[in-house]
């Protein structure tokens, strides 16, 4: 419930412990709504935030979501570099190619005709005020629906350039790099800051930076010090202004990153388990005030066992459960590869200590509808 979310943020008592997930699995929704979710997806995803006790929420549709992609197709977006896969009930986009093939050619680059609108994967909805307040109200009560700043400043170059290209110049050149581009993405991003928290009634900000692969910092440590961490609290200065709790968000083993995001003013983690390991994150985000977010293997709800699902739930809850800042999730989301027993599985062990209700298949449905209408 949004009660639940604003009392956790406040560090107050709640009815029931805070979770977070990514929703896109139709079998779920379909299960916990009794409605077909491409015919009623508003309302089938209103109604599955409520059975699921999923309590921050960052999809909230306003429209009927299209008929996904068959397994194995793809599609080409009409007049952008990306494609699309099936992935749930909404696909997953991803770019395909990039304005520029040397590092010669991207110093041409106008950083300031760029404009978030362009690009299609900061999923799965725009940074604009009228958006954000109608999806704020679609959900009520049910939940929190948060914003997030997908490409805070790391994501900004991989999203625009591409990766083998980003690394090339910023390492080649790293101080021309960082005063023709970093410099200039960081401005962006303050500038989106300043939208998301005047529109927003969220008690947080939340941020999202990809810093490091599943094996640690792509870079030396040294250059995002230098390039990168200055930047943070400039980007994010008028949420602090307003009180607001900065949540960053990444994939990756963050390990490395966690005393600098904390230096640099951020309140919490979302992180991907078990790339960053739980007792690291605790360590840096554990005490009140503080925020940690996730701590369930989105790799074992998909190739475990019910029974190992089961074990995890209860492992991470008495690891973590005392925590004043903890809130369950999976880091990868609930996509449509999770079979659906094993998702089963979770939201009954979710149940046994209080995350959702144990009437959860059924407790959203309104007394004498008929399933899958």
């Amino acid at each position: 419930m949004r009660s639940d979310v604003i009392a956790w943020a406040g560090g107050l008592p709640t009815a029931k412990p805070v979770s977070k997930e990514t929703l896109n699995h139709a079998g779920l929704i379909e299960l916990v709504s009794g409605l077909n979710v491409y015919q009623h997806t508003a309302e089938a995803y209103r109604r599955a935030y409520q059975a699921l006790g999923i309590d921050l929420v960052n999809r909230v549709p306003l429209a009927n979501a299209p008929l996904p992609l068959a397994p194995g197709e793809t599609r080409v977006h009409p007049s952008r570099p990306y494609h699309f896969a099936p992935l749930g009930v909404y696909d997953t986009a991803f770019r395909q190619s990039y304005p520029y093939a040397s590092e010669e050619d991207l110093w041409g680059l106008d950083v300031n005709r760029l404009d978030y609108t362009d690009l299609v994967t900061p999923v799965p909805h725009p940074l604009d005020p009228a958006d954000i307040q109608a999806r704020q109200a679609a959900l009520g009560e049910v939940g929190l629906y948060y914003p997030m700043l997908y490409t805070t400043l790391f994501m900004w170059p991989v999203e625009v350039l591409g990766w083998e290209l980003f690394m090339t110049a910023a390492v080649s050149q790293p101080e021309r790099f960082h005063s023709e581009f970093l410099v200039k993405f960081a401005a962006k991003s303050r500038a989106l800051v300043q939208t998301i928290v005047r529109a927003s009634n969220s008690p947080f900000l939340f941020v999202h930076d990809d810093l490091a692969s599943a094996e640690g910092p792509i870079f030396r440590p040294a250059w995002y010090d230098r390039y990168l961490f200055p930047h943070y609290p400039e980007i994010w200065a008028e949420a602090k202004t307003l009180g607001k709790k900065i949540i960053f968000v990444a994939d990756g083993d963050m390990t490395r990153f966690l005393g600098r995001l904390v230096e640099s003013g951020v309140d919490g983690l979302m992180f991907e388990t078990p790339a960053t390991p739980l007792e690291a994150v605790s360590e840096h985000f554990g005490e009140q005030g503080q925020f940690l977010i996730g701590g369930i293997s989105t790799r074992t709800l998909t190739f475990g066992s019910p029974t190992e699902i089961q074990r995890m739930v209860e492992q991470l809850c008495k690891r973590a459960g005392e925590l004043p800042g903890f809130a369950m999730a999976s880091g990868g989301g609930l996509h449509g590869s999770i079979p659906l027993e094993n998702l089963e599985a979770y939201f009954d062990a979710r149940a046994r200590w209080g995350f959702n209700s144990r009437d959860w298949r059924t407790c959203a449905r309104p007394k004498g509808e008929s399933e899958g209408r």
